[in-house]
C-alpha cells in the first residue's frame, strides 16, 4: 500500500508525539549521611521541562534576605562578579557530576580561583552549595536547617551575594550561593571556611 505525502507527513508527526511521550526511568537520588546540603528524600528526580536558572537565581537571592530580616539583619546586594562566580561553580559541578567546594580539574578549582576569575576583590567570601533539591526554596530551606549553612546567610561578615543554578542532564539541579564583602579599602582579603 502507497501512502501519499500527506499522509506519510501525518504518521510520522504521530510518531514523534508518540515517542515524545516516553521516558527512560529517572536516576534516584543518592544521599549521603552527614552531607547536610542534599535533600533527605531518596524519591527520583525528574527532569524540569525547561531550567529558567536567572529566575531561579533570583528567587534564591530574595529568599536568602527575606531569612536575613527574618532574623533582624539588613538584606545582601546582588553582586554582578558573585552571580558569575556562583554560576561558575553550579556549572563545574554538574560538569564534574558531583557536589564540592573544591573541584580539582576544573577550570576554577576553589572558591578563590572563581572570585579571581570574576575579578571580585575580597575581603571575606563564603559559600553554600547543594544539590537534588527541586528549587529554590527547597534550597534555601535545607541551608537553613543546616547550622554551618544558615551561619554564612546570617553572617554580619557579608554585604553582597551572587547565586546560580544549573542542571544536569537527568534533571538533577545543583545551588550554590557566594557570599562575599568587597575589599575596597582593605589590603586583607581571607576566604571564609565554605558551608
Amino acid at each position: 500500500m502507497m501512502l501519499s505525502s500527506q499522509s506519510r507527513r501525518g504518521t510520522i508527526l504521530l510518531l514523534a508525539i508518540i515517542a515524545s511521550g516516553c521516558t527512560s526511568a529517572p536516576t534516584p537520588v543518592s544521599t549521603t549521611p552527614g552531607r547536610p546540603s542534599r535533600p533527605a528524600s531518596t524519591a527520583p528526580v525528574a527532569a524540569p521541562p525547561t531550567l529558567n536558572a536567572s529566575a531561579v537565581a533570583d528567587e534564591m537571592v530574595d529568599r536568602t534576605n527575606a531569612a536575613r530580616r527574618a532574623a533582624g539583619l539588613p538584606g545582601l546586594a546582588r553582586s554582578v562578579n558573585l552571580m558569575q562566580a556562583a554560576q561558575l561553580q553550579a556549572d563545574q559541578m554538574v560538569k564534574a557530576g558531583r557536589m564540592d567546594h573544591d573541584l580539582p580539574g576544573q577550570p576554577y578549582p576553589t572558591l578563590k580561583s572563581r572570585l579571581a576569575a570574576v575579578q571580585y576583590d575580597v575581603r571575606a567570601a563564603g559559600e553554600n552549595i547543594a544539590e537534588g533539591q527541586r528549587d529554590a526554596t527547597g534550597a534555601i530551606a535545607t541551608w537553613m536547617d543546616s547550622p554551618n549553612h544558615r551561619a554564612n546567610i546570617l553572617s554580619r561578615d557579608y554585604t553582597e551575594i551572587g547565586t546560580g543554578v544549573a542542571a544536569a542532564r537527568n534533571g538533577r539541579l545543583y545551588f550554590v550561593q557566594v557570599f562575599g564583602r568587597p575589599a575596597r579599602t582593605s589590603s586583607t582579603s581571607r576566604v571564609a571556611r565554605p558551608g
